[in-house]
């Protein structure tokens, strides 16, 4: 990777200006998989002194930081008491503990992987995301918007709710990238239904989420089935789609039992 220049700005807005100044500017969190896609990059700008590494517990909500590690993450009090711990557990899956003391939670969300445990893990519940300068949207919209966003993101806000939730990273080996990963989730007595890496980035399975929260006693492997075939699907080295369709079939379906206790 080559780098012109290394700036560390005093404040937001200083860094802020700097970004705008020339388009091959980058924003620096984590830097890990800004390394290893190897970009041509006039000027690094680092957040590290901007103290966005703070986790605040709200009545509401959970405010995360953009720069909090995933490794401060998952092992945060406040993290592992939403939603038994589901959330906590999905950036658990990440990688290796050396990794996770550098990559943020906003990087790869930034980043919008395909692969990413961090983003799927998340995408069933109520999240926004506080950018500067002044703009929010729900982690959903920043998944579908179009193009490169130009600002920098400052705040994760999840929402408290009562109910509980289900993360599986489906893989080879523990340090492997997923072949396909799940997040199911019941708040507040509505169902959420997230898959990831298929290999795209996570998308929520709307067709089966409305049917099921319609539903009065719904068949979880019907909803299972639907989420198998309201979702794309493609083959890669790993996994060919049949075989990530199939897994889709049995982990939503154990996913949502495990939901209902």
């Amino acid at each position: 990777m080559k780098v012109n220049e290394y700036y560390r700005p005093s404040s937001l807005e200083d860094a802020y200006k700097k970004l705008q100044e020339d388009p091959r500017n980058m924003l620096l969190a984590g830097g890990l998989w800004i390394k290893k896609m190897g970009l041509a990059t006039n000027c690094l700008i680092d957040l590290s002194s901007l103290s966005l590494n703070r986790i605040e517990d709200k009545p509401n909500e959970v405010i995360v930081g953009s720069m909090v590690t995933q490794r401060d993450f998952e092992n945060s009090p406040i993290i592992k008491s939403l939603y038994n711990g589901s959330i906590a557990f999905a950036v658990r899956e990440v990688m290796g503990v050396n990794f996770r003391n550098l990559a943020t939670v906003g990087g790869s969300i930034m980043g919008r992987y395909t692969f990413s445990d961090v983003i799927c893990g998340l995408l069933p519940y109520d999240v926004k995301l506080e950018f500067y300068p002044k703009q929010e949207m729900s982690l959903e919209d920043y998944l579908n918007y179009k193009g490169k966003l130009n600002a920098i993101l400052v705040n994760i806000h999840i929402k408290k709710g009562m109910g509980k939730g289900y993360f599986k990273k489906v893989k080879t080996t523990a340090l492997d990238f997923p072949i396909i990963n799940f997040a199911i989730s019941k708040v507040d007595g509505k169902y959420s239904i997230a898959v990831g890496s298929r290999p795209m980035v996570a998308s929520l399975a709307h067709s089966a989420m409305d049917y099921i929260n319609k539903s009065s006693n719904p068949d979880f492997a019907k909803v299972a089935e639907m989420v198998s075939e309201e979702l794309s699907y493609l083959d890669n080295k790993d996994a060919s789609k049949e075989y990530r369709k199939d897994l889709t079939k049995v982990y939503v379906r154990r996913a949502l039992e495990e939901v209902n206790k």
